[in-house]
């Protein structure tokens, strides 16, 4: 497994953190390969913007009245602040439901002033404090439009879980039957891809429209949401919003979990798929930016910008820089070629 990055303090090499990258545009090709590309991993959050084809799809957004920023924000993985819960709000008041509908569990906001706001407070939160509610949010309004009961609507063979896992298997030119089916951490289904299936649904998505492929309008509405509403997608301050911020669009960054970080390069009509075996998600971060390097999307003053995730400090429990976590490869030097779509169920 390649190396793509270390982690330093006070000068040496303190720990190694090994993955996987691959990069492929829109008509299948993998342009760039760092280990096994049919290495496969779960979607997880990263992905929420390829399960929002099926919203996009649907006719809901027309129906419901469903504005880009909460497009945008069914994308998300929000901070829980109070600005992303009144949009989740707005939704839930459009389809003709009330936050006790979400089923995504108590889980704290990862804004950390939210956070011990609520725990200030002595209060529980309630699940659109999770950063998973905008997905949530966006399967109900699903619910809603085709009249699916709401009840049980988490469970893979609810009727709205079985329209999305068609919705994966005609983006992924397969069988229903042979898409790998987990449960996701707030209790929705994820599904489990090769590392070159997930590059190529987000060079589907910085493609968008005219691609030819099924669902490129989907993608084309779905990009344009997240990019006019950067501070939807996660929060200001975070690394997904400032990477959209700073290069206007150019680069849409969306993290997964356990180290799974993926991008949508709407100018190169590119995706990438990026996935550290030790799930550490600084590490994802420093290794997305030198990935956007050398690609040539981000220069370097952009890269400044971004310094602290391009070159994350490591702390001292005084707040001290000790040390860094430094990309250490060559993504120019590891070209691939092409591979079907369905090879990873073959």
């Amino acid at each position: 497994m390649p190396q793509l990055a270390v982690r330093t303090r006070s000068g040496r090499v303190e720990s190694l953190h090994d993955g996987f990258i691959c990069v492929a545009d829109s008509d299948k090709n993998i342009i760039y390969s760092m280990g096994d590309p049919n290495a496969a991993c779960y979607l997880r959050s990263a992905g929420k913007p390829i399960y929002a084809a099926a919203l996009v799809d649907s006719g809901a957004l027309q129906k419901f009245n469903i504005t880009p920023k909460e497009l945008a924000i069914i994308c998300s993985s929000h901070e829980g602040r109070a600005s992303h819960r009144r949009i989740i709000l707005s939704i839930l008041k459009k389809i003709g439901l009330s936050e006790k509908y979400l089923d995504c569990g108590h889980v704290y906001p990862e804004n950390q002033k939210v956070h011990d706001a609520l725990v200030m407070l002595c209060k529980r939160p309630t699940p659109i404090f999770s950063n998973c509610s905008g997905k949530h949010a966006g399967i109900l309004a699903l619910c809603q439009y085709y009249k699916y009961t709401v009840k049980g609507y988490v469970r893979p063979e609810h009727p709205v879980n079985q329209l999305i896992l068609k919705t994966m298997a005609e983006l992924l030119e397969c069988d229903m039957s042979q898409v790998i089916i987990g449960a996701d951490g707030c209790s929705l289904p994820t599904y489990m891809l090769a590392l070159n299936q997930i590059a190529w649904l987000y060079a589907r998505l910085a493609h968008g429209y005219g691609s030819g492929h099924r669902y490129d309008h989907c993608f084309g509405v779905i990009k344009d949401a997240i990019i006019q509403n950067p501070g939807v997608l996660r929060g200001n301050g975070t690394f997904c919003t400032e990477l959209l911020k700073h290069t206007n669009g150019k680069a849409i960054g969306k993290i997964g979990a356990e180290g799974l970080y993926c991008i949508a390069i709407p100018e190169k009509k590119m995706g990438v798929c990026i996935k550290m075996s030790d799930g550490h998600p600084w590490a994802s971060y420093a290794v997305a930016v030198r990935v956007l390097e050398e690609l040539g999307v981000l220069d370097v003053k952009t890269v400044k910008k971004l310094d602290k995730w391009a070159l994350p400090p490591i702390q001292n429990d005084k707040g001290e820089d000790v040390g860094y976590i430094h990309p250490v490869f060559s993504l120019l030097e590891n070209k691939a070629g092409r591979y079907e779509p369905g090879s990873r169920f073959e």
